[in-house]
């Protein structure tokens, strides 16, 4: 029988690939199994991938006692989830990307004033807030009021016609995590489409956690949102991947070029095992080269023509 029955589904995340480091998990009953990728885990919860790309989650304390000692050992590392560290794109309505962590849920207020020529944000100075926030304030504002554009020119505009007035928004969003560490509250209201129907379904439960000040309940679902973020990121990254040797294959299929495995060994030093990447290229030198730059630490080995 198939286990996790009275388990929400999370989201379907869709690619042409199979699970690559599946295992048979098994309730505490013994009853209940299910073959599927770890994904993340936290204290309490665990969160699985099916070969559909499914996404389960699962209490750690309905599992078995064998499923809960591998989450203890060295094995049970997830491959993806909160501990990953990747990078993560994201599509705002206006087609601008972002390039940072989802990291939280986010319930804040943002005061915005021109007071002596100058923009403050939360009484900080516009000029002073780091490159990435004074991107994003503008289109905040821009989406919040029906600005007709969303840079600094049309901010500063909206601002002299509040007459020094402050006005305070109260932001529903995403926390993000840039890649220096720094975190920006970021509004439901800026992101595509796509990209809400991921991120603001747990919001609710995580917003009446908050009012209750059940931490332990706000936390599981901050857990649950960077593991599916962290998630969806690693499918995209497959389909990418697909994407690009489609492209490959199609050149080939075109006479443009052909395709080449080449063998890779690693230089002293280097830890790397041997690699046998897969590149196009019009001639065994050319793919040699596009395999080197892209694996540094090596050095070219046989190569042999499979396609072309």
């Amino acid at each position: 029988m198939k286990l996790f029955l009275a388990c929400a589904s999370l989201l379907f995340l869709t690619a042409d690939t199979t699970t690559a480091a599946a295992r048979i998990w098994t309730d505490s009953t013994g009853r209940y199994t299910l073959e599927a990728e770890l994904v993340a885990s936290s204290d309490t919860t665990v969160v699985l991938k099916r070969a559909d790309h499914e996404l389960v989650a699962m209490p750690i304390e309905k599992l078995s006692v064998q499923d809960r000692e591998f989450l203890k050992s060295p094995a049970g590392i997830p491959g993806a989830g909160e501990a990953s560290g990747g990078e993560q794109t994201w599509s705002l309505r206006d087609g601008t990307q972002l390039v940072g962590r989802i990291v939280d849920y986010a319930s804040r207020d943002l005061t915005i004033q021109r007071r002596r020529g100058r923009i403050y944000a939360n009484d900080r100075a516009f000029d002073n807030l780091p490159e990435f926030y004074q991107r994003l304030l503008p289109q905040i504002v821009a989406q919040l009021e029906g600005l007709p554009r969303a840079d600094r020119g049309s901010l500063e505009a909206w601002l002299i016609r509040q007459r020094g007035a402050a006005r305070t928004f109260h932001l529903d969003g995403v926390v993000l995590e840039t890649t220096n560490g720094d975190e920006y509250a970021v509004p439901f209201e800026l992101f595509s489409e796509a990209d809400l129907k991921l991120l603001k379904p747990r919001w609710n439960d995580w917003l009446a956690a908050e009012r209750n000040k059940d931490y332990t309940a706000q936390e599981d679902r901050a857990f649950l949102l960077r593991s599916l973020a962290a998630a969806r990121q690693r499918d995209q990254q497959v389909q990418r991947e697909i994407a690009l040797m489609q492209l490959k294959m199609q050149a080939v299929a075109a006479g443009v070029t052909s395709l080449w495995e080449v063998t890779l060994y690693p230089t002293a030093g280097h830890r790397g095992p041997p690699l046998w990447v897969v590149v196009p290229g019009r001639d065994s030198r050319q793919a040699t080269a596009t395999a080197l730059e892209q694996n540094p630490g090596y050095i070219a080995g046989p190569v042999r023509r499979i396609a072309g």
